[in-house]
């Protein structure tokens, strides 16, 4: 049987991290003794039999001990209690370890953690801030006034999303083009034009269709569907229509490569979803 919510609760931060780490080893190795918890630790032998003995009494169905090998080994009915089983948490974890793993590190933009504090703390209020921005839709800064509410990455580049008192819009601002911010004074919060739950483009969500390209041979389109993870050759999700352009822009649909093994996949309601990219905030493929 696995453990509540409640129970995970009690557990220490320091010990939990122990036994991820013991469920980790099992699940994707298929074996973990003491020795593996103290080389990848540093805790000593005492306190690696204490973390496998509070495992035990918490999942004993997860293992078994064998005495040739004197090792514990992943049983078949294996259920994760703490670890978060998807491949891709894996090899993230992996690559952060350092250990036969390396992830692509792009080099990131620069934002002022003196700024971000601030904006952070006007998302968490709900209040107004008042900054000098650098869009690319306009050759000097200007300054103007925005109520910031979520934090949004396109995996490469950190944006908030916020109302724009300047053309009275919701739309996206990029952290590190933010060249001046502080508390914005004299806007009513009661006023409830620019609270989040008035960011329509933010609560819409845009269904998607992702099918493999037809110019692909079967073997190849199979591939293709096999890779995405698509049910009878689809791949159907939805997206927020305020990150609309990113998931595009990130799946090669706004500038499609002329070869088929190039582009690998098409958006099959393209004429449907392009539609919602006709508003002014998206011209030339520029967000403010």
């Amino acid at each position: 049987m696995g453990i509540t919510g409640s129970a995970k609760g009690d557990i220490k931060w320091s010990v939990r991290q122990r036994l991820e780490l013991i469920e980790m080893e099992l699940f994707w190795t298929g074996r973990v003794n003491r020795q593996t918890l103290m080389d990848k630790t540093g805790i000593s032998k005492a306190q690696a039999s204490a973390d496998f003995s509070q495992y035990k009494k918490l999942a004993d169905e997860n293992l078994t001990y064998s005495l040739t090998e004197k090792t514990y080994q992943v049983t078949s009915s294996f259920s994760p209690v703490f670890i978060n089983t998807s491949p891709q948490a894996f090899l993230t974890q992996l690559a952060l370890s350092g250990n036969n793993s390396e992830q692509l590190q792009l080099p990131s933009r620069d934002i002022q953690p003196s700024f971000l504090r601030v904006i952070l703390k006007a998302v968490d209020g709900s209040t107004c801030l008042s900054i000098t921005y650098q869009s690319m839709s306009s050759p000097e800064p200007k300054k103007r006034v925005i109520a910031p509410h979520t934090f949004v990455s396109d995996g490469w580049r950190w944006h908030v999303r916020a109302y724009d008192f300047l053309t009275n819009t919701f739309r996206d601002f990029l952290l590190a083009r933010i060249l001046e911010v502080h508390e914005a004074i004299g806007h009513d919060s009661r006023d409830c034009s620019w609270q989040k739950e008035n960011d329509i483009e933010w609560g819409t969500f845009v269904p998607l269709k992702v099918v493999p390209h037809p110019g692909l041979s079967s073997q190849q389109q199979a591939v293709v569907a096999s890779d995405f993870g698509m049910k009878k050759g689809e791949l159907l999700f939805s997206v927020r229509q305020a990150c609309l352009f990113y998931t595009l822009r990130q799946f090669g649909f706004l500038d499609e490569l002329a070869t088929p093994a190039g582009q690998q996949v098409l958006l099959a309601n393209k004429d449907e979803v392009f539609s919602l990219l006709n508003h002014p905030h998206y011209q030339g493929g520029d967000f403010e």
